[in-house]
């Protein structure tokens, strides 16, 4: 009887230990999350007694210039980029890696969600995760156009700070999730071109970068594609 209390005891630690590491280190994320849990909501009403939270957090932000709050502007978040021409892809021929600003074991776990939903025959072991400052992660060859790009908005969703490159000998270029919209994914290629992906587009037929110079993309480090120069 003793060494099964024991083994319980033992347990419930681990699990307070990784609840703590958990906490720890997605604080950020965790924080933010709950602050836009809290925005008011017609048809939620927990959301009229906890929503002073957002409201106050909306006034600093006002204030001090911060990027907390999920925001579409003026959109209902559904709206298509418009394009002045396109790039046409051969995913196939190509390295798609993904880098993310967060652990191995959230990484696991977000690619385990991913393959819950995605199209392809893919599988856990294909995709090689190399650690570092940032995680660099390798995703098998055949992976589509599609998953990639439900992919990358999917670490995005999760992880703020994370990138979906595809690197070609003829093109190579870095994308993320744009927050202010729900399906469009935005970047830039390495000679300057800046472009969205609409995820729901049949980006399994319609496999190209929709051009648009007017674009706000965030700048890229390109050195985050090397693991090595990670420290």
């Amino acid at each position: 009887m003793e060494i099964v209390l024991y083994f319980f005891v033992v347990i419930f630690f681990l699990l307070l230990v990784g609840l703590a590491y958990t906490l720890v280190k997605d604080f950020k994320e965790i924080v933010l999350g709950l602050i836009n849990m809290c925005e008011p909501e017609l048809f939620r009403p927990i959301t009229w007694i906890i929503s002073p939270i957002w409201f106050i957090v909306y006034g600093l932000e006002k204030a001090f210039g911060w990027d907390i709050i999920e925001k579409y502007e003026d959109s209902d978040g559904l709206e298509k980029y418009p394009s002045t021409e396109n790039i046409k892809l051969n995913f196939s021929d190509g390295d798609k890696i993904i880098i993310s600003n967060t652990s191995k074991r959230k990484a696991e776990s977000l690619i385990r969600d991913f393959l819950e939903f995605c199209d392809g025959d893919l599988k856990f072991e294909s995709f090689k995760i190399n650690s570092g400052q940032n995680l660099k992660i390798d995703c098998p060859n055949q992976i589509t156009f599609y998953d990639f790009s439900i992919l990358t908005q999917h670490f995005c969703n999760e992880v703020t700070k994370s990138w979906g490159i595809f690197k070609a000998s003829w093109l190579t270029y870095y994308s993320y999730s744009n927050k202010k919209t729900f399906h469009n994914i935005i970047g830039q290629t390495a000679d300057g071109q800046k472009f969205s992906i609409y995820t729901l587009d049949d980006l399994y037929k319609d496999q190209y970068l929709r051009l648009n110079q007017d674009l706000e993309v965030k700048t890229f480090d390109w050195k985050l594609i090397n693991n090595k120069n990670q420290t």
